[in-house]
């Protein structure tokens, strides 16, 4: 099962910091998550692409995750070394296409 089979997802920036934003279609989905997505695992899962400290905030009452990474963007969106201007934007597909290991009775048995 993959993140973005349990929640929608947004991406943006601000000077050097780079912030990704799920937000769970259920409160059963937003447990999950939330107790999956660790800022430690957050950090392993983007690490490839950035490496930066991971800060996560939790707004249950909207069912959503922030993570922010207040360097991923090295000297601000114009100057970050980046390939694209915008690839934060994208960004958000590195946690949605993350796969989850399946819970004790999930149908998706091919994660593992």
């Amino acid at each position: 099962m993959r993140v973005g089979d349990l929640a929608s997802g947004r991406s943006g920036d601000k000077g050097d910091m780079l912030d990704l934003s799920l937000v769970a279609g259920t409160p059963a989905h937003y447990e999950r998550l939330r107790l999956y997505l660790t800022p430690e695992r957050v950090r392993a899962i983007t690490a490839p692409c950035f490496d930066s400290p991971v800060v996560r905030y939790e707004v249950p009452g909207l069912m959503a995750l922030k993570f922010v990474f207040p360097q991923a963007l090295p000297g601000g969106v114009y100057a970050s070394m980046h390939a694209g201007l915008h690839w934060q934007k994208a960004a958000i597909w590195l946690l949605l296409d993350h796969r989850m290991p399946p819970l004790t009775g999930d149908n998706d048995a091919s994660v593992g």
